[in-house]
């Protein structure tokens, strides 16, 4: 009931504004539907460091086993996977060295399935004496080793585990995965537990290979950091969002940002998302001209309801209580039905259309 009613008479809204009422809500839903209490506010993670540290916008805080990076330590000396990587980094879990082999192979054939794409896994045991022992022991003196295990601040019964590859977004993606199956395996993601945070600073831009450009990461009409706007003409690829998501133990049960206000503005968007005038016009002109009015500063979240509910039920997917079933891209493919259909679209299908035209 305390939120039927908003003071909404705000001269210009800013991203404090919308987390703030966005986590009074949630922390009521907490109390009032799993009787826990929230009473610290929710620490911010910027971006970068929830991909530094956890590989993934929607990191498992529950638990630790933060990334540590390699490269300076385990390059150059002679084992080739790590000399030709361009990233490398491991996580340790604490009490963990009395994995067995096999389960340490079971652990390599999960980071090399199809859905993750490692090449390979290596291992390094705390022993009780201090020393390291790993699956690469020819290739590293102890004292390397004993360099890397201070990096990790192991401790004897720690097991460390690493993976490398060519290429860093896309290992720290797998060194994630690894990550919430270890923790997984050793109890730490309590469903009776809730770790709270918001995700902010998200580039605004990431590059398509396919498309060969810039794509907005969330949407063209995200606004973005106020200091970051002259980046725009320079380095847009540097630029930062003014989005923030709101993330619970490993989900993201909620987005939002900052929208562009300003037709200039938004018109410098669509130019650096390739965009030309006609075309902008033609997919967003009711936006456009919207502006002309003096659309007012606005920003708001959208929560995802059927997350809240898996979250607060202990379910392990939304698909056992998703209201409107999605494929396994989670889209729903009648959203937009009947759409035109972009050419590109049909040249990759090998069709053409022809429509008489109407008397």
């Amino acid at each position: 009931p305390e939120f039927t009613q908003i003071d909404c008479e705000m001269s210009f809204i800013e991203q404090n504004d919308v987390i703030e009422l966005f986590e009074g809500m949630a922390k009521h839903l907490f109390k009032e539907i799993r009787g826990v209490e929230l009473t610290e506010p929710f620490p911010r993670m910027p971006w970068a460091d929830a991909m530094k540290y956890y590989g993934s916008d929607k990191p498992d805080t529950r638990f630790g086993m933060k990334f540590v990076e390699l490269m300076d330590i385990m390059k150059g000396h002679g084992f080739g996977v790590f000399d030709n990587a361009e990233y490398i980094g491991g996580i340790c879990a604490e009490g963990a060295a009395h994995y067995t082999r096999k389960q340490l192979d079971q652990l390599t054939d999960y980071v090399k399935r199809p859905q993750i794409g490692a090449k390979g896994m290596v291992y390094a045991r705390v022993e009780a004496d201090g020393n390291v022992k790993s699956s690469v022991d020819k290739f590293y003196s102890q004292e390397v080793l004993q360099q890397m295990k201070a990096a990790f601040n192991a401790k004897p019964g720690d097991l460390i585990l690493i993976l490398s590859g060519d290429d860093a977004m896309k290992t720290r993606k797998q060194l994630s995965e690894l990550r919430l199956e270890m923790g997984r395996q050793l109890g730490l993601r309590d469903k009776n537990k809730f770790s709270c945070l918001w995700v902010v600073d998200f580039p605004m831009f990431e590059w398509s290979d396919e498309e060969q450009r810039l794509m907005a990461m969330h949407h063209p009409f995200t606004h973005p950091k106020d200091e970051d706007i002259p980046l725009l003409d320079t380095d847009p690829a540097a630029v930062r969002a003014d989005a923030y998501d709101m993330v619970i133990n490993g989900v993201e049960v909620g987005g939002g940002s900052i929208r562009i206000h300003d037709s200039q503005l938004q018109a410098k968007m669509f130019e650096i998302l390739g965009f030309t005038p006609e075309r902008a016009q033609e997919q967003f002109g009711f936006l456009m001209n919207a502006f002309k009015y003096g659309a007012p500063p606005h920003g708001g979240l959208a929560y995802g309801l059927d997350r809240w509910v898996s979250l607060f039920a202990g379910l392990d997917s939304i698909r056992d209580c998703i209201a409107f079933p999605k494929n396994n891209s989670g889209r729903d493919v009648m959203l937009d039905a009947p759409a035109p259909l972009d050419q590109k679209q049909l040249d990759e299908l090998a069709l053409s259309i022809d429509i008489p035209e109407k008397n």
